[in-house]
Formats: C-alpha cells, structure tokens, sequence
C-alpha cells in the first residue's frame, strides 16, 4: 500500500520581498513510500531532502505539483505522520512519562477521539519499555543523554501508533558512538514491527546500514537521481563487501560532494 506519494513536486522559496526572484529547492520530484519501508533520503546539504520531509509532514505547501497521504492531498501536519527532529522537542517541566501523555492528548484532540488518561499511561509504558526507558519514566529531560532524549523522541510516536515516522537526521547532533547504537536500534525496531519510517541523512554508512530502500538527491536545484533498493538478506554491517561496493556506487554519482567520512558536504537551505 502507497502511503506517501510525491507526483512532480517542484518547490520554491521568494528571495526578495517583492517576490519577483526565487530559489528552487526541488525540481520535478516524483517519489512513493509503500507501507512498511524504511527508505533514507540521501544527498548533499541543500539538496531538498528535509523541504521533502516537510512536504510530506504537512509543514509546507508544494510550489508545483501533489502531495498525498494514503491518495488524500497533505493540507497540515496530521498525528498520523510523526516528525522526529534533531532538536528534542521535550518539554523541560515534564516528565518523560508526561511529555509522552501531552503528545497522546495532543493527537487524540487533533483526531477528535476521547482522551482516556489510564490507557495512554499504558501505551506511554509500553513505548518507554520498547526502546529501553521504562526506568527513565519519571525523570525530566534534562537528566538524560542526548541519545536517550532521542529515544523518547522515538518512544513518542511508538505511543502515538503514527503510520508513518518521519524522521530529519535525528542521530547527528550525538557522539559517534551513541549514534551508531541508536541507528542499531532504530533498524531492529523497524525489522521487528515494520513502521514505515523516511529517514533523512548525508551520511552513506548509515543509510546503508538500516534502509529498505536509499533515495539519492543531487542538488541545484534538488532531483532524484537514483534509487537502490536493499534486500532482507543484503549485508549491511559496516566494511562487508556489499556495504562497501554500494557506498562505492553512491560515491560515483557525486565524486566531488563526499568527503573521506562519508558526509556530503553543500550550502544549507534554510
């Protein structure tokens, strides 16, 4: 089933106040996301891959062509579509329980369902004890690590039950270390329940370590310019054979964008 669906987006931002000049983010972008794929938006930095989350989140309107969620056209964000920032978005004054509870009151009210507070305390639980935080249910986020903020961020749309996580290079705030343990967790968790998550990156080893699927974006102005799709039995442990022969694919598309730590380099679209 076709849950996200881009159909000849192009997307562009005023430069002057006149409106009379405007720089193109994407050009032409045609893109589906089928249920239950993991699928890595990769490219250099101003290639468009975070204006395509965004478009898919509801936060922007496209210049040309559709957007749709399950055929319907994305007017506004909606809970069905989770956004998982590298920022937390944690409320301080909360406990991580009750940032967990605020995101369920928050979505039944979007979705005009009733609000039933000891159930969601059950699913906010549940959440927590899926990505390993069940001890931190009543601490406050400034107590935590940035990967365990990150987990909670993660915990959230899990209790949310979003059908789709959209998530905008959330791990690359965090030491190397921390964010090679998260991406592992993030990919089991995806093997184990199938969400369908659009993780967005410019880092190649990890797209390649978790994606069911890596969209590459070239830039000036942002298109698709290739595609690869990553079987259940592709060896994605970092420096096998097949994970090096396809970052070494990547590479060739776009030799002068990557540097020797596998990260694209570019000028930012903000």
């Amino acid at each position: 089933m076709t849950l996200l669906e881009l159909s000849h987006v192009s997307q562009a931002f005023f430069t002057d106040r006149k409106r009379t000049r405007a720089m193109v983010a994407l050009h032409d972008v045609s893109l589906s996301i089928e249920e239950g794929e993991f699928v890595s938006l990769l490219g250099p930095s101003g290639c468009g891959k975070t204006v395509t989350l965004s478009l898919m989140a509801g936060f922007l309107q496209p210049t040309e062509g559709q957007v749709t969620f399950k055929g319907h056209p994305i007017a506004k964000p909606d809970p069905h579509r989770g956004v998982v920032f590298q920022e937390y978005s944690l409320m301080p004054w909360l406990t991580v329980r009750q940032n967990l509870l605020f995101a369920l009151r928050s979505s039944a009210k979007a979705l005009g369902h009733p609000f039933e507070k000891t159930s969601a305390i059950r699913r906010a639980d549940e959440a927590l004890a899926q990505v390993g935080l069940a001890h931190a249910a009543d601490r406050r986020p400034n107590t935590l690590s940035g990967g365990m903020r990150q987990r909670v961020a993660i915990a959230r749309l899990l209790a949310m039950d979003s059908d789709v996580f959209l998530m905008d290079e959330p791990f690359s705030a965090l030491d190397e270390q921390t964010r090679s343990e998260l991406d592992r967790s993030l990919f089991e968790l995806w093997r184990r329940d199938r969400k369908t998550i659009v993780f967005v990156t410019h880092n190649i080893s990890e797209a390649v370590a978790m994606s069911s699927r890596i969209v590459l974006f070239s830039s000036s102005p942002g298109r698709i310019i290739d595609q690869w799709r990553l079987d259940e039995d592709f060896d994605r442990t970092p420096g096998s054979p097949a994970a090096r022969a396809l970052a070494d694919q990547i590479r060739a598309l776009l030799p002068s964008t990557f540097d020797s730590n596998d990260e694209l380099e570019g000028a930012t679209i903000t």
